[in-house]
């Protein structure tokens, strides 16, 4: 009897081994990735349990997942959490190798190792500390010392960027002023307090180099892509704000064949505006300031709109993550400027959706980097679509941003795998 209840138990673990295998091999929903040859679709290679727990969203601390194959590039990632005060830099295993106490909407690694950081997450807003940064850009040391600061009139949100000439590229908000105001045609929008943006570039000692308005450049009475809405009544008695455009990303244009041909829409150091609430790109002169390119095709949403950098695949095609918020599934999307063709995207129906925030890198080995933040998935797909490398957190994530081995001194000291 003893022999015959140990032959069930071994059968039992032997089906429970052979149903977990199967269970934990199956594919998720695949990815759809098309080209301007119009490849065909690949398996995502995420195992069910990775579906599942994307799905979920937010997970607990203890259920941070990682999974990496051989086509991942070979770096680290960094980015902030909304949701605590900490911000990580996670190898190719998914290990938090080293951290920073607080709190990041945007974080940029300097070739010094020190960062740049825009603080005010959704979270950090509701925290007394970190709501009162809002104004500051601050650059820390990697040992997390605050070396240096500046502080605009409004709160600085979603970027920074640091130029080749050592200064320090802002957004931030303001208000746009009544004298402004006077060309509102609708006499309640005209009666309302409307938020605007600025992108401001300041020296090293301070000094402000370049500053750009919104309000001056663009048409009051545009709210971009789609026609303007009636303002809610909270807005219309004044409690509230009129979020105009919501601008979410500035980066410049780098050197691209475009201008190299004699675009000078494209021309070195003009800026990629990227305005949420317009579901609109645009390209602003540095030397007039006005739009000399727009893009707007079927976006819901928009967000951090990037000429790619000469070296890597797909060099001075524009990458943009759009959020799809009025159908509920994201997309990236890498666009030939001087055609506006979609030459490659990665889509994944209502497995891939991010209703805010979102953006996406260009890698050097041809993957690109996805970072999912709502959910706080950041993912890694080939060319084709097949997921190379992912990480979800234990909350909602603020823009992550993988960095080769020997970015700085620092992070090639830490180990990779």
């Amino acid at each position: 009897m003893k022999l015959k209840f140990q032959s069930v138990i071994f059968a039992s673990l032997l089906l429970a081994l052979f149903l977990g295998a199967f269970f934990l091999s199956s594919p998720k929903r695949s990815a759809r990735v098309t080209t301007n040859q119009e490849a065909p679709a690949k398996t995502d290679s995420h195992s069910a349990q990775h579906q599942d727990s994307h799905m979920k969203g937010a997970l607990s601390l203890k259920e941070i997942e990682s999974y990496t194959t051989e086509r991942a590039f070979k770096g680290y990632t960094i980015f902030g959490e909304s949701g605590s005060a900490f911000t990580r830099v996670v190898n190719m295993s998914g290990q938090t190798l080293h951290s920073w106490s607080f709190d990041a909407a945007r974080i940029r690694l300097l070739p010094n190792c020190n960062v740049l950081v825009v603080h005010g997450t959704k979270w950090g807003w509701s925290q007394k500390k970190w709501n009162a940064l809002r104004p500051f850009v601050r650059e820390y040391s990697w040992d997390g010392d605050l070396v240096w600061e500046h502080e605009v009139p409004g709160p600085a949100h979603h970027d920074v960027q640091r130029l080749p000439n050592g200064n320090t590229l802002i957004l931030y908000r303001s208000l746009v002023p009544n004298s402004a105001k006077q060309q509102i045609e609708d006499i309640a929008k005209r009666n309302a307090k409307i938020r605007t943006d600025v992108i401001r570039e300041v020296s090293h000692d301070g000094k402000i180099v370049w500053e750009w308005f919104a309000h001056e450049h663009l048409d009051l009475n545009s709210c971009g892509r789609l026609p303007c809405e009636p303002l809610p009544e909270g807005i219309v008695d004044g409690e509230r704000v009129f979020d105009w455009t919501h601008t979410n990303g500035i980066a410049l244009i780098p050197e691209n064949r475009w201008a190299d041909a004699g675009d000078d829409r494209f021309t070195p150091g003009n800026i990629v505006l990227t305005l949420r609430n317009w579901s609109t790109v645009l390209i602003i002169s540095r030397l007039t300031g006005e739009v000399v390119w727009k893009y707007d095709q079927e976006l819901s949403g928009a967000h951090e709109g990037i000429m790619i950098e000469k070296g890597l695949p797909g060099a001075g095609n524009l990458l943009l993550f759009n959020n799809g918020k009025s159908d509920k599934e994201s997309q990236v999307r890498e666009i030939d400027p001087s055609t506006k063709e979609i030459v490659w995207k990665y889509e994944n129906g209502e497995n891939f959706f991010s209703r805010a925030a979102g953006v996406a890198q260009r890698l050097p080995n041809g993957n690109t980097l996805i970072s999912e933040d709502v959910p706080g998935r950041i993912f890694e797909v080939t060319p084709s679509g097949e997921t190379a490398w992912f990480y979800q957190a234990p909350m909602r994530t603020a823009r992550a941003h993988k960095y080769e081995v020997n970015s700085c001194t620092k992070l090639s000291e830490l180990s990779l795998f």
